[in-house]
């Protein structure tokens, strides 16, 4: 829980009590745009939530639009973080089901906050959607440095099987169970060892 700054004098620096303030915004976006979504959430519906005054917002962002890709870019960030720091040996498949039962675990971790930006991004504008692409295709590239995708053909799987289990969560998010998203290891490994795991790698 991210709890208000108490008025008055404080041990903080300007850098803590800024990134307080984002959090709290953040946590805010998240409750409000759960129970409302992206296009009936309002900025005063935020800062009501967050508890935070209007020149406060703006000193931090430009737009409804401009937090919610900055949410995206945070939580980007800690599943990129998390799901590319695989061990670098034991087989492919191995490897590959360590990625994939860290980024299903971080999602169900929090199926609200992680259905709001896999799902609601939809609605938040070209910048959100680029984010989207830009995680998606991060997952891509760790998912071709595991198997060792060189040809077009290698890297096309990888991409399609990235794609599938993206949608796959989004699905199993609208649930909003958190089983649902884990029930998904097990035939997504059965179905990349299939494809991709079994495949002869080819040169390109």
């Amino acid at each position: 829980m991210v709890e208000r700054l108490a008025s008055g004098r404080h041990h903080l620096s300007r850098e803590e009590v800024t990134a307080h303030q984002k959090q709290r915004l953040f946590k805010a976006l998240a409750t409000v745009m759960t129970a409302n979504g992206y296009s009936s959430t309002t900025v005063d519906d935020v800062i009501k939530e967050a508890k935070v005054s209007r020149a406060t917002f703006y000193q931090h962002f430009d737009s409804k639009q401009d937090l919610f890709v900055a949410g995206y870019a945070r939580m980007q960030r800690h599943v990129i973080d998390d799901i590319l720091t695989v061990p670098e040996v034991g087989t492919p498949m191995q490897r590959f089901a360590a990625m994939l039962e860290r980024y299903l675990g971080f999602i169900a971790l929090d199926p609200a906050t992680a259905r709001l930006y896999l799902v609601e991004v939809y609605a938040a504008g070209p910048d959100a959607m680029r984010r989207r692409i830009e995680l998606q295709q991060e997952f891509v590239a760790g998912v071709v440095e595991i198997f060792g995708a060189r040809s077009d053909s290698d890297r096309f799987a990888c991409e399609a099987l990235v794609a599938g289990i993206s949608t796959l969560v989004t699905h199993a998010l609208s649930t909003g169970d958190a089983d649902a998203v884990t029930g998904l290891y097990k035939p997504v490994l059965d179905y990349t060892d299939r494809v991709i795991g079994r495949a002869p790698v080819t040169d390109a």
